[in-house]
């Protein structure tokens, strides 16, 4: 088992970003001496919940400052971005990294962010699948290509630089569905586990997943997942409810009050994003006790390790 750091940067207080940032950045310096494997930091726009929305600029700036921790996306929302753009963007990172890009993608899951860029979201699977295509092959084709697709038209396309990493940079895609999780193990591709699901979900999608990628063809190897968990630890259970939950909290409530407005999910979200609608709901009714016995891992440093073994 490895170790990073995943960031979003709230912000709790507007008249902070500056400081926020360097927060964040500082701790991913700290997290490299201490010998963590990894750092990853979401996409998100609008919102206080989560305010990095350019994030290969802020891992390409962390590969100038840092030498050994790997630097990834979690995620990379492709919907939103022209693929080959984000080919040559990461493609960039992975150069300036010297090959330590871990590219989280995904379709996202903010009916705001939507909204607000003008994509429909029921778009979305189509526009990452087709996304994700055109991102492989601006990254492996040697000679100049063409794409026609619903979404993007090329010609004669060719992207520089190339990765450093062959044949591209490990791709890392978040999924929760049976059927998305199955695509990611035909195309030997790694999984991301949301961070919101219970010890006894996380370890069924796991098998599930270990499963299909045996029936793809591959062989399964634990380095293969990643799972992320809130954490924090003090000496007594009444002193980590005392610093965490408050702020807690504020980062489950805003993060559920942005994913669609609570009175129009139905509405708003599409059926392929039902499970997103299932999450939404549970997090609304959110129990700082359920969650800390079955989700997050807060409590004491034996208390939490007890918890990192179930993972």
């Amino acid at each position: 088992m490895k170790f990073g750091l995943f960031h979003s940067v709230q912000l709790p207080d507007p008249t902070r970003e500056q400081k926020y940032y360097q927060e964040a950045l500082d701790q991913v310096l700290w997290a490299e001496q201490l010998g963590y494997d990894s750092v990853w930091f979401t996409e998100h726009h609008f919102s206080r919940h989560g305010v990095v929305s350019a994030t290969l600029s802020v891992l390409a700036y962390l590969a100038g400052i840092t030498s050994t921790i790997r630097l990834g996306t979690a995620v990379t929302v492709l919907p939103f971005h022209n693929p080959i753009q984000i080919a040559e963007e990461a493609a960039t990172v992975d150069l300036l990294s010297n090959g330590r890009l871990d590219l989280g993608i995904g379709r996202g899951y903010q009916w705001g962010e939507y909204n607000k860029l003008n994509i429909a979201m029921d778009e979305a699977d189509r526009r990452f699948r087709e996304a994700t295509d055109v991102l492989i092959r601006a990254w492996t084709s040697k000679e100049p290509f063409d794409h026609v697709g619903e979404f993007w038209t090329f010609n004669d396309m060719t992207v520089h630089p190339k990765p450093v990493q062959t044949p591209h940079p490990p791709l890392w895609v978040a999924a929760t569905s049976p059927s998305s999780m199955d695509r990611i193990a035909e195309n030997g591709w790694n999984l991301m586990v949301g961070q919101g699901e219970s010890f006894q979900k996380v370890a069924e999608q796991v098998d599930y997943f270990r499963t299909a990628v045996g029936e793809a063809g591959g062989d399964y190897e634990p380095g293969q997942v990643t799972v992320a968990r809130a954490m924090y630890t003090a000496p007594n259970k009444q002193q980590v409810r005392q610093d965490a939950e408050v702020p807690f909290m504020w980062f489950k409530q805003t993060g559920n009050e942005v994913g669609a407005p609570p009175e129009r999910r139905g509405e708003l979200l599409p059926e392929n994003f039902a499970e997103y609608r299932r999450r939404f709901s549970a997090e609304a009714a959110f129990d700082y006790e359920a969650m800390t016995e079955n989700v997050i891992l807060f409590g004491t440093p034996d208390k939490v390790a007890e918890k990192v073994e179930l993972l």
